[in-house]
């Protein structure tokens, strides 16, 4: 395993976690749903990037399906969250 390996699979619990406390406190906190689109962003980006250079060890697969999970997961429990964030980029750019 290498550093981006590491790397993509704590950006992508980061951002599982903000949204995990984003869905505890009952209520819809854009600022905590930004940075946990961003850790997953970032920890997508630190994975395709580990793929690409071909890092050794299977932990960016496991990074990459969990990316994958954790955004299924997301739009299951919580689909009007998502149009939210797509709303508030969309309005920001």
């Amino acid at each position: 395993m290498k550093r981006l390996s590491k790397s993509s699979i704590a950006f992508i619990f980061l951002g599982f976690l903000f949204f995990t406390f984003n869905w505890i406190i009952d209520d819809y906190v854009e600022p905590i749903i930004l940075l946990g689109a961003i850790f997953l962003l970032i920890g997508a980006v630190f994975c395709f990037i580990a793929i690409s250079k071909r890092e050794k060890g299977s932990i960016k697969y496991i990074s990459l399906s969990s990316l994958f999970i954790v955004l299924f997961l997301v739009t299951w429990f919580e689909p009007f969250q998502v149009i939210r964030m797509m709303t508030w980029i969309k309005n920001i750019i």
